[in-house]
């Protein structure tokens, strides 16, 4: 584990924080700043200020923060859903996506909740996806769809409708209707969050499996409220802080998978981080 020891005024500075990639960076949010009207013409509210942000290539990075800090929201901006107030770059893979919105196409997002088209079975729901990105050859998809449905062990149910399967295989199928595009970044936030923590924890299992399985990983962003979590996946944790958001902490780490949390090694990084989120935040952080 490689912490940062930056201080508290030099944290606010925030691009030493998230610069020197040690390779190609697939994502940068370079001063970037987001702000929200309030009905009645009230003082805007600022989300992000000034923000800097470098995810490199294969990386996997999770993000923690205080719930309702706008964790989602960066993700939304690197997906362009989000319009910066004002940004110096926002890029993918070294393009700005406000001059080539179609460099979104690569990636590719995986949201809190499955959202399957409930009149489509899984395999159609896959296909959906195959089709509304266009990035893959329409000879490969049946060999994509085969290949992804076997990973995540789904190859059985592939002609299930959402309703006949458990919501762990709701939650596989929209990784495999993301993942079988192949893309470049897949920005998740908190596909896990509801599910029963037995479920959970083997998806966790499975999705470090599926990132690991190609020597060439693709860059993961994954938004989670929770630090175990966050441990059990990232190979770098950012913590970011209340609104006005900054990133108060980032560090690698470099914890062997699998990951076991009931191992010494991890109990130990898991209870520092704990204690930083608390100081950085103002408040205490209870086990997950």
């Amino acid at each position: 584990m490689s912490p940062n020891n930056t201080t508290g005024d030099e944290v606010g500075l925030q691009a030493g924080l998230a610069s020197a990639p040690t390779r190609t960076p697939d994502v940068e949010l370079e001063n970037v700043t987001l702000k929200f009207g309030n009905p009645g013409g009230a003082e805007e509210s600022t989300i992000y200020e000034g923000m800097n942000l470098t995810v490199e290539r294969g990386s996997f990075t999770a993000i923690i923060g205080p719930s309702g800090c706008g964790k989602s929201t960066l993700l939304n901006l690197v997906d362009g859903l989000l319009a910066p107030t004002h940004a110096d770059g926002i890029r993918v893979m070294g393009t700005d996506i406000r001059s080539d919105p179609d460099q979104t196409r690569h990636l590719a997002y995986v949201f809190q909740d499955a959202r399957l088209l409930p009149w489509k079975t899984l395999r159609e729901n896959a296909l959906f996806g195959l089709r509304g990105l266009a990035v893959q050859k329409r000879d490969r998809w049946d060999a994509l769809l085969e290949k992804y449905f076997r990973m995540t062990g789904l190859e059985k149910y592939v002609d299930h409708y959402p309703r006949q399967v458990s919501g762990g295989m709701q939650q596989r199928a929209a990784i495999v209707r993301a993942w079988v595009n192949e893309p470049r970044v897949m920005l998740m936030d908190e596909p896990f969050s509801h599910l029963d923590e037995i479920s959970a924890g083997d998806l966790r299992s499975e999705l470090i499996q599926l990132w690991n399985m190609e020597e060439d990983r693709r860059t993961v962003l994954f938004v989670t409220h929770d630090i175990n979590e966050a441990l059990q996946l990232g190979t770098r944790v950012v913590m970011l802080s209340q609104k006005p958001v900054e990133i108060v902490h980032d560090e690698t780490v470099d914890l062997a998978y699998p990951r076991r949390p009931d191992s010494t090694e991890f109990f130990e990084v898991e209870r520092r981080l704990r204690r930083i989120f608390a100081e950085k935040n103002g408040r205490t952080v209870g086990q997950s």
